[in-house]
């Protein structure tokens, strides 16, 4: 069985409950060595690809994952030159993105997902990961 390496995820970031993920390897790796030590192992914990099977395949999925992937690589450019010609490309693909994004999860449940996918006490409170507190120890509380 292929190991999911992108697709929609909850809580890759702490303040983002469902958002599209290009490489959960490298984001993955980003977590265990660049963000504070002490959010690690919560970060890593709740931190989940949705299996393809419990998604909407509908023609909104495949025009978000294509502008994603224009977004994606507007982004890419971006670190590598920047200049007025590169952030309008980015500017505008992240525009056709953020609508993509938002037409296709009106076709999800999301609230329903996320319990179904997370740790059933998932810190979530609308806003953060961190609502009561960093470590892994949140997830042993009701």
């Amino acid at each position: 069985m292929t190991r999911l390496k992108s697709g929609l995820a909850f809580h890759c970031h702490h303040d983002i409950l469902l958002e599209y993920v290009y490489d959960y390897d490298e984001r993955l790796n980003f977590i265990k060595t660049e963000k504070r030590f002490v959010e690690r192992e919560l970060r890593k914990t709740l931190f989940v690809l949705i299996p393809e099977k419990l998604l909407p395949n509908t023609s909104q999925k495949a025009a978000y994952i294509k502008t994603g992937a224009a977004y994606y690589e507007a982004k890419v450019d971006l670190y590598e030159i920047t200049n007025d010609k590169t952030w309008a490309a980015y500017n505008k693909a992240e525009a056709v993105y953020n609508k993509a994004e938002a037409v296709y999860k009106t076709y999800i449940d999301v609230q329903a997902l996320h319990k179904q996918v997370c740790h059933p006490n998932c810190p979530w409170d609308g806003k953060t990961i961190f609502s009561k507190g960093t470590s892994l120890e949140v997830l042993n509380n009701e």
